[in-house]
């Protein structure tokens, strides 16, 4: 049997290909299951893993991982090689091709050749309206129960990110089998977007010390996120710069928006915390802001310790 699974959501199709390995095989362990990944490997090595048969199994299973040949900038001459051999394969072998991409070229003589004679399947990206329905059967299936407000504040705060989802959900799942909003709120990070934009609105008001609660509370999660807190800092800066700009220049707010690509109320809210800085302190604080960021990347300072001075330091 031949199967094509494809799209950009890996752990649902990491999920559906243990199942079918489960279905089709009597017994999965890696002596009928042949692993190969085709940023490291030739269509002839996949030939060749495919035409040896299984040895003390009835069937053998082949996945192939990262394939790139089915798109359309694939070789022809190889793929056209490849559909050839798929015609005369054994009964007893299965062909997995996993595709790390939302399309595949349907012209591709191997993906006709499967789609006659295999099954191809599509994993597409969760709506916000199946977010919810998806959620809801993970944690049931894990045994544990889940209320609606949690489930609605975790998808916010996963950012529709699925490898992040499940991380976080498995993560409730160890912590208790009764979540609530308030287990949600106490083990989820929130998007560093949302820190980045609270702790900027702190500064311009002149509140260092609510951005440097926001900060903190950023570090209790890891440092993973601590990395990408100056550029977006850098970026709100910029943003009511241009605003300010804009709106000297005597463009209303929609005509603002239109103008940056952006929602309406974000100008409105970059609009009400012009008045607390000059767009010459804003280009002091872009400046300082690049200098910390060499600071920390040449080693000169830790970066816990500079985005604190820089917060502290930044109103007087």
């Amino acid at each position: 049997m031949l199967y094509i699974l494809y799209g950009q959501q890996y752990p649902m199709i990491k999920k559906r290909l243990n199942k079918l390995l489960k279905d089709n095989l009597k017994l999965v362990d890696e002596f009928n299951v042949s692993k190969l990944d085709n940023d490291d490997c030739a269509i002839d090595d996949i030939i060749y893993e495919a035409s040896m048969l299984p040895i003390g199994y009835d069937k053998k299973a082949v996945v192939v991982d990262n394939v790139s040949f089915l798109g359309k900038k694939a070789n022809k001459e190889e793929t056209n090689r490849l559909a050839e051999f798929l015609k005369s394969l054994d009964d007893s072998i299965d062909i997995y091709f996993i595709v790390r991409d939302e399309t595949i070229d349907e012209k591709s003589p191997v993906v006709k050749y499967v789609y006659d004679n295999g099954s191809i399947l599509n994993f597409v990206n969760l709506s916000a309206k199946d977010w919810p329905k998806y959620a809801k059967k993970y944690f049931l299936d894990q045994n544990v129960n889940i209320t609606d407000d949690a489930i609605n504040e975790l998808i916010y705060r996963i950012d529709g990110d699925l490898n992040r989802f499940i991380n976080e959900a498995d993560k409730l799942c160890l912590y208790k089998n009764n979540i609530s909003l308030m287990d949600v709120c106490l083990m989820v990070p929130k998007p560093i977007e949302d820190d980045a934009f609270q702790i900027s609105n702190a500064l311009f008001k002149g509140d260092s010390a609510t951005a440097l609660s926001i900060f903190r509370d950023l570090k209790l999660f890891g440092s993973k996120n601590i990395d990408y807190l100056i550029p977006l800092l850098a970026n709100q800066f910029r943003f009511i710069s241009e605003v300010s700009y804009l709106y000297d220049k005597g463009l209303s707010n929609e005509e603002i928006a239109q103008e940056l690509s952006c929602n309406p109320y974000r100008v409105k809210i970059s609009l009400s915390n012009r008045r607390y800085l000059s767009r010459k302190r804003i280009a002091y604080a872009l400046d300082d802001l690049y200098y910390l960021d060499y600071q920390i990347k040449s080693g000169q300072i830790d970066r816990f310790y500079g985005i604190e001075l820089f917060l502290i330091n930044f109103n007087n």
